[in-house]
């Protein structure tokens, strides 16, 4: 159970540095249709961390900010921004609210698992969520799969979807419906950063209203909604949130050669 960081493309001398983290059941590699399209003299680097596919899920008793904490450790500067998504989002979020020295002044939150706070806890909640989780796990797989699903029958699509449900079980949806819960308490208030919630008008999990609340949250925060845009949106429509985010960063540009961060 370790972070570990790949590099999406060389690393250029004077670009800034841009790191991305994966959600639950995602791969590091599903950042390469967005880095692909992002301007050349970036410097994209993705974090692998342990709630990628096939994990075991012993990691989760560990909070998941700290498992991405020790990924922008394992850089040799600080981030000039960091990409967020899904889970890897809410990670990204708890350090923001610690205040954290690690994480860059310019982050993108893409579709994080928000609970607005006056959104109550309920079993009909939980089975929606649950719902959700199993609809995201679909997708997720399909997307990983990319041009190859249209060479698979749609039978044996199904059962692979089947097994990688079974195969995380309720210990993966639980550790999702606990970090969703639980993101109703976050301090957002204590956010300084410059921070872009790229939301969908399709994704099940996020709702454009739940992301306006949590936005709006935040003291420099604004919201970006892809009416089209599903969970998936960074993968299945790499252009479009690439000029997303390029347009976020002509109001709020980042800056390379940032020292090393320091731990808080």
């Amino acid at each position: 159970m370790t972070t570990t960081l790949r590099q999406l493309r060389p690393p250029t001398p004077d670009g800034p540095l841009v790191v991305f983290a994966h959600g639950l059941e995602d791969s590091w590699a599903s950042w390469l249709p967005l880095s692909n399209v992002l301007p050349s003299d970036w410097y994209p680097v993705a974090l692998d961390l342990p709630w990628r596919p096939g994990n075991d899920y012993r990691w989760r008793h560990r909070p998941s900010s700290q498992w991405l904490a020790d990924g922008l450790d394992g850089l040799d500067r600080r981030p000039d921004l960091l990409v967020a998504h899904s889970y890897g989002a809410n990670a990204l979020l708890e350090l923001l609210c610690a205040g954290d020295r690690r994480v860059p002044d310019t982050v993108i939150l893409i579709c994080p698992l928000y609970r607005p706070p006056d959104v109550v806890v309920t079993w009909r909640l939980f089975e929606r969520a649950r719902r959700s989780f199993e609809q995201h796990i679909h997708d997720s797989l399909r997307s990983r799969l990319g041009t190859r699903l249209r060479a698979l029958d749609p039978d044996v699509v199904d059962r692979m979807i089947a097994k990688a449900f079974d195969r995380v079980g309720p210990s993966g949806f639980l550790t999702v419906f606990d970090q969703f819960s639980a993101s109703a308490s976050m301090r957002l208030d204590r956010v300084t950063a410059r921070v872009l919630v790229l939301a969908g008008g399709s994704d099940p999990t996020l709702s454009p209203q739940a992301a306006r609340t949590l936005a709006d949250g935040m003291p420099h925060a604004v919201l970006s909604v892809g009416e089209s845009y599903d969970h998936f949106c960074y993968a299945r429509q790499p252009e479009d949130v690439a000029s997303r985010l390029r347009a976020f960063l002509d109001v709020a540009p980042v800056v390379s050669g940032h020292p090393e961060g320091a731990a808080t």
